[in-house]
């Protein structure tokens, strides 16, 4: 029975997932893995498993060769220093032949076989000159990857509106849809300035609380609405979200504020 491993290329990356054969692959090592062009080195994430039922993204799309050796550790050390050098040299010549494109990774193969330039650019842009150049200085084959303005923050990194690290660079391993209606449903000032994050897109982090917002907004009383309470019938003056609470006036103007779980609301309000 085929037994699989859970790799990462970096710490912040998602799950990819190898045929690891017979070896012990203990958590946090590096292993050799072979893909389709190219051999990479992997950190180990996920403890090798047999392969009952294949979830669509447990399919294996590489396969370990070896554990890595300290040989490989100091070659992989090698390949950044490499790496960090045509990062310098591509962003150099992207200005030099004035294209509209920004720089922001450079990697090359562990075998060395290839060197993947990842770029972001507003549309489409004609990035071959750029190869040729390259092609030139670093005397093998180069490949250009344009990704999506999202991926650019995560390689270049930075500090979101709360002032933090980003969360794409720290524990995001992959990017949620996020729509204006999150923003909405949180009662945020709908503005492109206010709900953009470092990326231009919308912030990731309007995900984060928006089905505890979408709950408590189904059940928070509309302003006006009657309800029930512990000391009778009485109509609603505020929500308030934050503390999952709501404000309440009785006849006789006496106002109380009480727990949503203290407040009943009938049938025909709630639809």
């Amino acid at each position: 029975m085929t037994r699989i491993v859970g790799v990462r290329w970096r710490e912040n990356d998602p799950v990819s997932y190898a045929t690891a054969g017979d070896f012990t692959l203990p958590l946090r090592s590096y292993v050799l893995v072979q893909l389709e062009k190219s051999q990479e080195l992997a950190l180990v994430c996920r403890e090798a498993k047999q392969l009952v039922a294949c979830q669509p993204d447990e399919e294996p799309q590489m396969r370990v060769v070896r554990r890595a050796t300290a040989g490989d550790l100091g070659r992989l050390q090698q390949n950044r220093e490499s790496e960090e050098s045509t990062f310098k040299i591509a962003r150099t010549k992207a200005r030099e032949l004035n294209i509209p494109m920004k720089i922001v990774d450079a990697h090359y193969t562990f075998d060395r076989s290839r060197m993947v330039v990842t770029f972001g650019a507003e549309g489409r842009v004609d990035f071959r000159p750029l190869i040729h150049a390259l092609s030139s200085v670093t005397g093998g084959r180069v490949e250009l990857r344009q990704v999506g303005d999202r991926d650019v923050a995560k390689l270049v990194g930075g500090l979101g509106r709360c002032g933090n690290t980003l969360c794409c660079v720290t524990w995001m391993d992959k990017f949620e849809s996020i729509s204006v209606r999150m923003a909405k449903e949180q009662a945020l000032p709908i503005s492109a300035e206010g709900l953009a994050g470092a990326c231009g897109r919308l912030r990731c982090c309007l995900r984060f609380e928006y089905e505890q917002y979408r709950q408590v907004n189904r059940a928070l009383p509309k302003i006006g609405e009657l309800v029930g309470t512990p000391t009778g019938s009485a109509t609603v003056i505020v929500g308030h979200r934050m503390k999952e609470t709501v404000s309440v006036r009785y006849d006789d103007d006496q106002v109380l504020e009480l727990p949503l779980a203290d407040v009943t609301r009938n049938t025909q309000s709630r639809n």
